[in-house]
């Protein structure tokens, strides 16, 4: 019987997809079911057999992605808490958003010994640029007192009105005897140099409040280097002379003059030539000079003869000590020796290595000397404080960059 042509589809599901197995035996593509075909009776008969699905060998966690995504939430929130824990907090008070802060204007800077402590003090005066907001700022006056060997700030303090334009130049500075000390500012205020509490006191109108001569107020100070006094104008253009050990107020200079050869003995060394006026090879000696007011005698001695000096100064002395400097050549732009000299033989005690640096107060301390010194362009205008010990070994340098 001739077979007809007919579509044949799945018994089971009706699909017309199939693999022939063998000659009129097919399995369906979809669903799985195998059948034949009665070719005399058109007739399809089929075996169903459900297809497994293919299962993966690792069971598939329907929560994980949900898993990810709180754990993802989770890391992101950590994290900003984190960095806003660690994050520096602002120091402006006035503008949040701002990243620089100007440099502080220094004025005048000096070294001390605290008198509680014996250690040296490095005390520097300057000016902070205030934002006041609306393009408005203002200058506001600091005294920073620091600890040389440590490097860090023992206080600062804001000087306020009305004497803090009075430190907006170098300070002036004279010690007249322990635990007292004084500082004149801009040529107008007194200042007292609290040298156990670490502060800096005006004075002007305390000091001289007794004194009828300066009820105008005072128009100038300056120390006097020649002798332990202070020159003072009033107001009204007079001038007198104060010696704060004293406590005296004299108007003239043969009064002053008296009061200094009368009352106080000098010990004290100078570079000076002890020769004729007229002598046409004069050279610098170191001549130590001892005066009292009982005898009124000066006696003078040559301390190192035969010893030359090329600009030579007088850095610190007192009546146990004396640090001299000498260029070490006669070139003026010769390095400078820093020497210990011995004040009763005149023999060199130590000596540092020569440098390259500019010398303004020093002290003596415990640990030894404290020295203030500067650089020039070369290195960057660096400063600050070295700390020597009494055998001449340096025990620190302190040392602050150009903007500092």
């Amino acid at each position: 019987m001739a077979k007809d042509i007919k579509a044949v589809k799945c018994p089971h599901c009706g699909s017309i997809y199939k693999t022939e197995t063998k000659p009129d035996f097919y399995r369906c593509q979809n669903c799985g079911t195998e059948y034949f075909i009665d070719s005399d009776d058109v007739h399809i008969y089929h075996h169903h057999q459900p297809v497994t699905p293919v299962q993966s060998s690792a069971q598939v966690n329907t929560k994980l992605p949900v898993y990810i995504l709180i754990g993802a939430v989770a890391f992101i929130v950590i994290m900003y808490f984190v960095t806003m824990l660690f994050q520096p907090k602002s120091t402006s008070t006035y503008n949040s958003y701002s990243t620089y802060k100007t440099p502080r204007m220094q004025y005048g800077s000096i070294v001390y010994m605290n008198t509680a402590t014996g250690n040296p003090v490095y005390l520097r005066t300057g000016a902070d640029q205030i934002d006041k907001g609306n393009n408005k700022t203002e200058m506001e006056m600091h005294a920073q007192f620091n600890d040389p060997i440590t490097g860090k700030v023992i206080v600062d303090r804001v000087i306020d009105e009305p004497y803090k334009g009075d430190l907006r130049c170098d300070l002036k500075v004279k010690t007249y005897q322990t635990d007292l000390t004084y500082a004149i500012g801009c040529n107008a205020t007194l200042f007292q140099l609290d040298t156990r509490n670490n502060n800096l006191i005006d004075i002007t109108q305390s000091i001289f409040k007794t004194y009828p001569q300066l009820s105008s107020g005072v128009a100038r100070l300056e120390f006097d280097y020649d002798k332990d006094m202070i020159n003072v104008m009033n107001n009204e253009g007079d001038s007198y002379h104060y010696f704060p050990t004293l406590k005296k107020l004299v108007s003239s200079n043969e009064q002053a003059e008296q009061i200094w050869q009368k009352q106080f003995d000098r010990h004290f060394f100078e570079f000076g030539y002890l020769g004729s006026y007229f002598d046409e090879h004069k050279y610098n000696q170191l001549i130590e000079n001892k005066y009292s007011h009982v005898t009124g005698q000066l006696l003078q001695r040559n301390l190192t003869p035969g010893r030359r000096y090329f600009d030579p100064k007088i850095i610190y002395q007192d009546g146990k000590n004396l640090l001299i400097t000498v260029h070490t050549t006669a070139a003026s732009n010769a390095p400078i020796s820093i020497q210990n000299i011995d004040v009763t033989t005149g023999k060199i005690n130590w000596v540092l290595p020569p440098d390259q640096y500019y010398l303004y107060s020093t002290i003596k301390c415990k640990q030894g000397f404290a020295i203030e010194y500067r650089k020039d362009e070369e290195a960057d205008y660096a400063h600050g404080v070295l700390v020597i010990s009494n055998t001449g070994k340096l025990i620190h340098n302190y040392q602050l960059g150009r903007t500092e």
